[in-house]
């Protein structure tokens, strides 16, 4: 599945998706913590937070390997540097993005559009749906969501789940 979906998806030529490897754990964890530093506003060691990140991380990890057994990793690059990951489970009726996460450095530069356009494509060729859940307090990424005209589906008290269905 991994390689169909790799071909499948088509960015453009700055961008490329590759196959995530055990030599990028480092950087998916520095990802996982980019998007936490609130953590670190809290009145605790700075080892402490290191430490609940770590294994934030691992938890997320693990819960998605439960959850999307058939779930690939990809690591985003744009000209040859990792800028991001993205995790993409397929099934016979949706693509579901379980995780996507581009570096503080890349944020707000358009690459997330590109990226989700793409997908978005790839969905619509398909004849299938694309899903995925957002935080309910990452507003900025529930904005894009929206604006690429995803509909809110359902909600937890922490999570909102999004579709995109072609019209």
């Amino acid at each position: 599945m991994s390689s169909d979906l790799l071909d499948s998806i088509l960015l453009p030529d700055e961008f490329t998706l590759r196959v995530a490897s055990s030599e990028d754990q480092a950087f998916s964890e520095a990802l996982f913590c980019s998007t936490r530093e609130y953590l670190y506003l809290m009145p605790i060691p700075k080892p402490q937070v290191d430490l609940l990140l770590k294994q934030q991380f691992v938890l997320q990890q693990s819960s998605y390997a439960q959850r999307f057994p058939n779930a690939v990793n990809f690591v985003v690059e744009f000209n040859d540097e990792p800028i991001g990951k993205i995790t993409l489970n397929q099934s016979k009726h949706e693509l579901h993005i379980v995780d996507m996460v581009l570096a503080q450095k890349v944020r707000n530069k358009g690459y997330g559009t590109t990226i989700l356009s793409a997908i978005q494509l790839l969905t619509k060729k398909r004849k299938t749906q694309l899903k995925l859940a957002v935080d309910q307090q990452n507003i900025r990424a529930k904005k894009l969501y929206l604006a690429l005209g995803f509909k809110i589906t359902e909600s937890s008290d922490t999570h909102d789940t999004m579709i995109w269905t072609a019209v």
